[in-house]
């Protein structure tokens, strides 16, 4: 399964967010430096990120964003089912299908994205976050 570009992006976002101190923000230029990522996808990223409560943003000088929730809160699985449009993994009427009565091959595929949430599940944004990756994160600046 391959997750979107938005998925990666709101990710990256999350996982950047998460190892800064607590007192600290960070601003979207900063994120976009980092990752070399357009300041275009990772705004839209942000805005979604701050409408799902997980990310606050203060605008005006000194402003910035910051985690909104404690990494602890942050399921995985709910970001990825924020940030898919579809985790539909085929759609057997787009191109009708004319096997579609014997096809076993959808059932089989929706067991898999099931399997694949449901392991997902099992983990927080606090479970990608450690002191290695922070010391990347901060060490270059």
């Amino acid at each position: 399964m391959k997750l979107s570009k938005q998925t990666d992006y709101a990710f990256r976002t999350l996982i950047f967010l998460g190892h800064l101190p607590a007192d600290q923000q960070s601003t979207i230029q900063h994120i976009c430096d980092y990752y070399s990522i357009s300041a275009n996808h990772i705004s839209k990223v942000v805005m979604h990120l701050v409408r799902l409560g997980y990310v606050e943003a203060t605008r005006g000088k000194g402003g910035g964003i910051r985690l909104s929730k404690s990494a602890e809160e942050i399921a995985l699985v709910d970001v990825v089912k924020h940030f898919e449009t579809t985790l539909t993994p085929i759609n057997c009427n787009e191109q009708p299908c004319r096997i579609i009565s014997s096809c076993k091959l959808k059932g089989l595929l929706d067991n898999a994205l099931e399997a694949f949430l449901s392991a997902l599940a099992a983990y927080t944004l606090a479970d990608l976050l450690d002191s290695e990756t922070q010391a990347i994160l901060f060490l270059e600046e």
